[in-house]
């Protein structure tokens, strides 16, 4: 009998476990919004002939000026990271801002890009001029400088509303034991793997649970008022 129960037991509990976990919601906390209303990109040339804006997309931002020869280990360092993570995400992009006069080193980029993704249909090299690149750069009000180049190794999140999400408090969990000083994250460092694998990938799947949790709702709401409109006309 003994048998019996802890074999039941040991059947039973994993299943219980599952069902908890498929029907729970998980409560997250939403990423921060740290700068509203990101400037769109006015006058720009999309080396892939695309319509790029900020608007409705989940838009990873970078930065490679006049260095897109120089910058790019951080540009294999997010594809490996991030663009592989998301790529099948609808309404999600990269955009990289790069100054005129560099296009066979970004088509050699692009190509060492395609050895490690099947497609690059989510990868869009935006070529502006410094005055562009740096009004969009300081429309993000970021404590982070751009290098001689107009070039950096951080790159940013912006959401569908156009709005720059961040972390209000980056501290470890040692830093919050010793009490120190918080401090925020504007911009995800491209050179350090653990930054994209652990931060930003963490950070990116909440933005889009959050929008995810968004649409669930909105399509809840949209049936209740269906339902309401049936049930006025058949009275």
């Amino acid at each position: 009998m003994k048998k019996k129960i802890i074999l039941g037991v040991l059947f039973l509990l994993p299943v219980s476990i599952v069902l908890i976990l498929l029907f729970t919601t998980h409560n997250y906390t939403p990423l921060p919004v740290i700068k509203m209303n990101v400037s769109e990109l006015v006058n720009y040339d999309s080396i892939e002939e695309r319509d790029i804006q900020f608007e409705g997309k989940i838009t990873i931002l970078g930065f490679l000026g006049n260095n897109v020869k120089d910058r790019k280990i951080n540009v294999l360092n997010l594809n490996q990271k991030i663009y592989k993570r998301f790529s099948g995400f609808k309404h999600f992009q990269l955009v990289m801002l790069v100054t005129p006069g560099q296009r066979e080193e970004i088509e050699e980029l692009k190509f060492q890009i395609s050895r490690f993704a099947d497609e690059l249909k989510s990868w869009n090299f935006v070529e502006v001029d410094d005055r562009e690149l740096t009004r969009i750069f300081e429309g993000l009000d970021s404590p982070l400088t751009l290098d001689q180049y107009n070039s950096s190794d951080f790159v940013y999140i912006i959401d569908k509303d156009k709005n720059l999400r961040g972390r209000f408090d980056d501290r470890s969990k040692t830093e919050i034991q010793e009490e120190a000083t918080p401090y925020m994250l504007y911009g995800y460092n491209t050179t350090l793997i653990s930054e994209l694998s652990g931060k930003m990938t963490d950070d990116i799947r909440i933005l889009f649970e959050e929008y995810r949790g968004k649409s669930k709702k909105e399509q809840s709401q949209d049936r209740r008022k269906e339902i309401i409109e049936v049930d006025k006309n058949e009275k």
